[in-house]
């Protein structure tokens, strides 16, 4: 870990002389210092203003990169701490590190995960096409400082996105946590986290639902983007009945379908004030009586990318497998390597996985966060 911490931090001292003239050495010393003290909408404003042309093009998506990360909660050294920390003690490691993405996320964590991550890859490829870019630009070996420090930041990128999406399905993210290293199987997951999974299985096409929810489908338009609303009822160890919203991406269920990520409720123009009161603030559930009208409020969808949405069980996926395997092809550090295992080795339910030889498939998230 620190040699790869040594080298990021020289990739940053080095750039405060790449650049010519006064002006230029400046900008770089008040650019990192913003970073440093966590202003990083100064740093931003400066990078895409005054400050533009005192870096070369990499080194400018470099910073670009690092200050949005530190905008969505997550600064360049924390994450490395927390991935770390996960593994530290007898709890459950990928749990642990929940729990610690949870305190730190924000309302805007997903979207500026992505952006950073986007700058990243710009700084290995600053004349790519956006559209184009992709993580397999760290496919390579390579001995070239810029790329292996972007590559690293860019595994835990995508490992803090796949965990701040599984704590969107949640309200009671501390409850989950509990559940996956109750050990004697007495505490409960969440119902909110319980109705998740169901609907998640439901559009994935997943039978039968892990939860045994009654689910309701009828067809949506949100802010002009059509989804399934999806009505879960799901009774608790009493057997009182229970109701939660969420959306999947289309009515037909099967591998190509999923929900979509949402953060509370809101009506179809998008507006979270017209349904505010509808949801219980400590169990996430559905206060029916003060529904404004029958499909009047839907669960509201997160944009990721522009005005996109996001599949959970792709960005699940992609993210967890992609981010664990940077990770490991870039790091040379054992105790990185061993929290990264320990995450495949927690999730999979298999105690000798590792991420050069697992790829965690949704079925197994699903019964990882279902315990």
């Amino acid at each position: 870990m620190y040699k790869k911490i040594l080298a990021t931090s020289m990739v940053a001292a080095s750039l405060f002389f790449a650049g010519c003239g006064e002006d230029s050495t400046s900008c770089r010393f008040e650019v990192q210092n913003d970073i440093d003290t966590g202003n990083f909408d100064a740093a931003i404003a400066k990078l895409d203003g005054e400050c533009a042309t005192s870096f070369t093009a990499s080194d400018r998506n470099f910073n670009l990169a690092t200050a949005y990360m530190g905008k969505a909660g997550f600064g360049a050294i924390d994450v490395v701490n927390m991935v770390l920390d996960s593994n530290d003690g007898n709890d459950d490691a990928f749990s642990t590190l929940m729990r610690s993405v949870d305190a730190q996320k924000n309302d805007q964590s997903l979207a500026l995960l992505n952006k950073a991550q986007t700058y990243f890859l710009l700084s290995i490829q600053p004349d790519a096409n956006v559209s184009t870019l992709s993580t397999s630009l760290c496919d390579t070996n390579t001995t070239n400082s810029r790329i292996e420090n972007a590559c690293f930041y860019v595994g835990f990128n995508q490992t803090f996105q796949a965990t701040t999406t599984i704590t969107y399905l949640t309200n009671d993210v501390d409850t989950l946590v509990n559940s996956l290293n109750d050990t004697t199987n007495t505490t409960e997951t969440p119902l909110d986290m319980k109705a998740s999974l169901d609907a998640l299985a439901w559009a994935t096409g997943t039978s039968p639902l892990p939860n045994n929810s009654a689910i309701t489908a009828v067809n949506a338009t949100i802010k002009g983007v059509n989804y399934a609303h999806l009505n879960v009822d799901i009774n608790d160890t009493n057997n009182v009945t229970h109701t939660f919203f969420r959306l999947a991406q289309s009515m037909t269920q099967g591998i190509t379908n999923s929900t979509v990520i949402t953060d509370g409720y809101c009506d179809k123009d998008g507006n979270k004030t017209a349904c505010a009161g509808i949801e219980d603030n400590t169990t996430g559930e559905i206060i029916t009586a003060n529904l404004p009208a029958a499909y009047a409020c839907y669960a509201c969808p997160v944009t990721v990318d522009g005005n996109n949405t996001q599949s959970i069980a792709d960005l699940l996926v992609d993210t967890l497998n992609g981010g664990t395997d940077v990770l490991v092809s870039i790091s040379d550090d054992a105790d990185i390597q061993s929290s990264i295992d320990e995450f495949i080795q927690d999730i999979t339910g298999n105690p000798t996985a590792t991420s050069k030889d697992t790829n965690i498939t949704i079925q197994q998230i699903l019964d990882y966060l279902n315990k």
